[in-house]
This record gives C-alpha cells, sequence and structure tokens, in this order.
C-alpha cells in the first residue's frame, strides 16, 4: 500500500484512498461540505483544498487519491489556510445571519468551520445578498422542510436521492447564482428514507418537521440504542432532554444500517406518548382492578405460579419487543414451573429495507427480536401450546395461569376479540409499559421500562446480536422487566435475586452454543454475527 504524508504524519492506505479518508486516519480534518464517504465525489465545494507537494496549485482533496507511494500532502500550511479562509468568505457572502433562529444551530458544519476557517469579518455589504423570496419553508414532501437562503449548494441531498434511496425526487434548478434545489413536479419528496437528507445536509437548508423547533440540540442527552421498528436493528442515537425523547438519529454501523435509518423508524419513540401508560401495579380485587403495591403483585403471581405448576396448565407469551435477557429469565420461570407452554408472537411486515455496503438489509418482522427470544428459550417444548393457538384458538382457556410479557406485542393486544380470548385464563399476568385493552383486563398487571429506560440485547434478521444501552431511568413505580423477572425467581431460588441485564446475558451464552465466548462486557459496538441452529427467516 502506498504511503502519504499529511502535515507530517504518515500512513499507508490502500491506492485510490482520498485525502479526507487518508487524514482521518491520521488524526487531521480536512474541512468538507459536499464529500461523504457513501456518496460520488463532486468537488463541488472547494472546501477541502489543500497543498500537495508537485502541483502548481490547490487540489481538492476528497477528489484527489493517493495513487503513488511518497505524496506530501499540506492542510494547514499558508497557501491551504489562505483558500480554506478564501472559500468560506465566498460561502458566507449570501447567507442569512439568522443562526439564533436557525434549527441547525449548534450542529452546524457552516458554524463550525466559520470558527475554524473563516474570519471575524465580511468585505461585502449586507444589501448585496442574493436571497430567494418566499422560498424559507417550503415543503419538500411530508418530513422535510426547505430554506432555499441557507444553502450552499452542497447537492448531497440531491446526490442521496439519485444513488442511496434511488428515488431522484431532488434536482438543482436554474444557473449560476439563481441555481436552487427543488424537486420535480408531481414527485414531492416522500419515499422512506426521506429524512435522511436532513441528516447529510450540513447547514440549515434541510430541516425535519419532526424535529423543527423541539429542542435546541446542546440541551439534548444521547445515548447510543437500536430501533425497535423492525429486525433490521438499525444503530441509532437516542437523544432526549430529561426522559422526554425528541429525536431518533442513525448511529453510523457499515454492517447493518450504514449512516442510514427509515422515517418509520424514526417515528417509533412517539407510540409512547399515543398510548397510556402503565405506570403502578394493579390488581384484581373481587372483580375490580385497583392500584397495588409490587409486594403485593409478585406475591399473588407467585402464589399463583406455585399452585398450579403441577398440572402443566401454565403458558407464558413472550414478545419479539423483549430483551434476549427479558426473554432468556421469563424461559427459566417456564423451566422452574416445568411448563412446556411458551411462545412468541410477532406481527409480520411490511418489509423495510435500509441501505448498506452490502446491497441493503431487509426486515419483515414488525417488532426487533423475534430471533432473541427464540434463541433465549421462548419456543414450545413437546405438547406446548404456540402462539397461534393461544392467540387465535383460544387455547387460553386450558390456562390455569397465563402470563403475557409485553401490553403491546402487537395488533392483537388492542383487539377486543384476543383480549377476550386470553382473558378466559383463569389467572392472567400481564407485564408492559402500556395500558393496554389486555393490562387493562389482567388480574395482575406489572408497569415495565420503555425500550430507552432499559438495556439489553436483539438479534437482528442477519442473525446479528447487538447490544443497547439505557438513555435514562423508568418513572418511579416502572420497573425493568429483567429486574421483575429476576425478583419472581428468587421467590422459587434465592441465587436468580441479583441477576442484571449483563449477567442474564453471561448466563445464557454459557448455555447457548450460539453465543459461545461471548460476555456482555466484550460486544462490540457494531455488534457479532452469531450462527444458530437451523437459522433462517
Amino acid at each position: 500500500m502506498p504511503t502519504v504524508t499529511i502535515d507530517g504524519r504518515s500512513v499507508e492506505v490502500p491506492a485510490g484512498t482520498n485525502l479526507v479518508e487518508a487524514a482521518a486516519k491520521v488524526g487531521v480534518q480536512i474541512p468538507h461540505y459536499c464529500y461523504h464517504p457513501r456518496l460520488s465525489v463532486v468537488g463541488q465545494c472547494r472546501m477541502c483544498l489543500v497543498e500537495i507537494e508537485g502541483m502548481p496549485k490547490l487540489q481538492t482533496a476528497c477528489s484527489t487519491q493517493v495513487v503513488k507511494d511518497g505524496m506530501v500532502v499540506r492542510a494547514s500550511s499558508p497557501a491551504a489556510t489562505e483558500g480554506q479562509r478564501a472559500i468560506m468568505e465566498f460561502l458566507l457572502i449570501n447567507h442569512p445571519l439568522d443562526c439564533p433562529i436557525c434549527d441547525q444551530a449548534g450542529e452546524c458544519g457552516l458554524q463550525d468551520y466559520s470558527f475554524k476557517h473563516g474570519q471575524a469579518f465580511s468585505r461585502f455589504r449586507f444589501e448585496e445578498k442574493r436571497i430567494y423570496p418566499e422560498k424559507e419553508r417550503i415543503p419538500l414532501g411530508p418530513t422535510v422542510l426547505l430554506n432555499m437562503n441557507r444553502c450552499i449548494q452542497c447537492t448531497r441531498c440531491v446526490r442521496f436521492t439519485q444513488e442511496i434511496s434511488k428515488t431522484g425526487e431532488l434536482g438543482f434548478f436554474e444557473r449560476g447564482s439563481h441555481a436552487e434545489i427543488g424537486t420535480f413536479p408531481g414527485k414531492p419528496l416522500d419515499n422512506p428514507l426521506s429524512t435522511c437528507v436532513v441528516d447529510i445536509c450540513p447547514v440549515g437548508a434541510l430541516t425535519s418537521t419532526r424535529f423543527r423547533f423541539a429542542e435546541r440540540v446542546w440541551y439534548l442527552d444521547k445515548k447510543p440504542s437500536i430501533c425497535t421498528g423492525c429486525d433490521v436493528g438499525c444503530n441509532v442515537t437516542v437523544e432526549h432532554r430529561r426522559g422526554a425523547i425528541k429525536r431518533l438519529k442513525p448511529r453510523v454501523n457499515p454492517e447493518v444500517n450504514d449512516y442510514w435509518m427509515c422515517d418509520f423508524g424514526r417515528a417509533t419513540h412517539e407510540r409512547s406518548r399515543e398510548l397510556p401508560r402503565l405506570l403502578a401495579p394493579r390488581v384484581r380485587r373481587d372483580g375490580h382492578a385497583e392500584p397495588g403495591g409490587w409486594k403485593e403483585a409478585l406475591d399473588l403471581v407467585f402464589q399463583a405460579l406455585r399452585a398450579k405448576r403441577a398440572d402443566g396448565s401454565i403458558a407464558f407469551l413472550g414478545s419479539g419487543n423483549l430483551s434476549t435477557e427479558e426473554a432468556f429469565l421469563l424461559a427459566r420461570l417456564a423451566d422452574l414451573v416445568e411448563s412446556p407452554h411458551r411462545s412468541v408472537w410477532v406481527d409480520s411486515g411490511p418489509a423495510r429495507t435500509i441501505p448498506n455496503l452490502r446491497g441493503g438489509i431487509t426486515g419483515h418482522d414488525a417488532a426487533p427480536n423475534r430471533r432473541g427470544a427464540e434463541l433465549a428459550g421462548l419456543v414450545p417444548k413437546a405438547g406446548g401450546l404456540d402462539a397461534e393457538r393461544l392467540l387465535l384458538e383460544g387455547g387460553a382457556a386450558a390456562c390455569a395461569v397465563l402470563v403475557v410479557a409485553d401490553s403491546d406485542f402487537g395488533k392483537a393486544a388492542h383487539d377486543p376479540k384476543v383480549v377476550e380470548r386470553l382473558r378466559e385464563a383463569r389467572f392472567l399476568v400481564v407485564l408492559g409499559w402500556a395500558d393496554s385493552p389486555l393490562a387493562r383486563a389482567a388480574d395482575v398487571a406489572l408497569p415495565v421500562a420503555t425500550h430507552p429506560e432499559r438495556d439489553g440485547t436483539f438479534v437482528n434478521v442477519e442473525n446479528r446480536l447487538q447490544r443497547f444501552e439505557r438513555a435514562f431511568p423508568a418513572p418511579s413505580q416502572a420497573r425493568p422487566a429483567v429486574e421483575i423477572l429476576a425478583d419472581l425467581l428468587a421467590r422459587f431460588d434465592a441465587k436468580w435475586g441479583s441477576v442484571t441485564s449483563a449477567t442474564a446475558f453471561d448466563l445464557l451464552a454459557e448455555e447457548i452454543p450460539a453465543l459461545e465466548g461471548l460476555r456482555w462486557a466484550t460486544i462490540p459496538p457494531d455488534g457479532v454475527p452469531i450462527v444458530r441452529e437451523g437459522a433462517g427467516a
């Protein structure tokens, strides 16, 4: 591989690597706007000008590749610095001075580079700025608004719709100083990945209708997580303020979602605001559901499970929304009461495809972790009732105790006919965050933490195990499902009392060949592929 020296730092890179990427490997940041690792190179913004030994003029780093050994590049020489400063001055000639009211403030590339590479004054008079009258809040589609006055014409958004989403809604119109971004007639920006153009826009020209004016970004706390919209398992960042989620943004993982995520996934956090929340344990007394304490509620569940364990009429219905660790503890509870009836219900599709370096990844389940739940043991044993028989064929009527581990496991949890079938069990226990019709029908309803209020692992459609972290704590009476199940298990065997998600995963890894050698603390940030017996769709 050829060696290139950038600002005195040498590095070996594969032939064909452009200078922006080569510089990043040695910790040198070359400023750029139009360049993006997954888009074609156009060299349009000219911000990445560098000095290359042996070349008489400054060159754009994004379009210059390392092709021979011994290249010497200066990204911060006086000539390169002056070139970058001149480009910044040029870009700011017509840019509005509206940072205080711009939604991009705090994460704006133009702001950042103006401090690092610009100057503190302008040689152009304010009244001579070019403007686009009446083009400050133009809806390009249902999810994206355009403010053309802020656009620096980097064309990232145009190239995204041409090369990544392959829908081609956006283009450049007019010429010269009148050039502007827009949609083609009769073709609004409404593809499933449309909000990604907001993520890659380096300025405040494109803003999200979902996040617009929701919060200043410097007030947001951020935690890595996994999208729950389907079984693709997109890596995301949960951005919240004091537990109120403001947005989900894609987190780079080339093996899964690369730089992208779909608009449906961005909206998944809104479900916790749309549905009423179960905030305290509830027990049924004399036919009426009333608030209860945690000890009373768990004692009632334990007594019911212990009393009926001998006749084998206890069933456990899991969900693809459970973490692998929650499913593991639920399966262990089924083992302790000697029940073969354990299963997972997951609604189907629609199919959602996210582009990546291997041509894309498509999810078909409406939940993130069917494979992980099944791997952890939530599959019927010999003679056991499966989820279909419980939900659709009235199998719950034969159950002395039915434990449903997710009050929002799918559309069926809100279907009065299905709820009525499940209610035929003599004692119905429901865990969940949502106060759904199913939770309201339960003899004991236990409030659990939502997805961003817990940690755990999911296994996606390609059998990649990925870990997510808790972003913020649950409300005072709600508890993580792992903690609740460990509390129940400890009533049978005290050794389970101190189990956490981390220890549950380590215990599971010791039992399951597909997880051999893995430990919670060593799961890499981009996940790890596992091999399941009979793995497939």
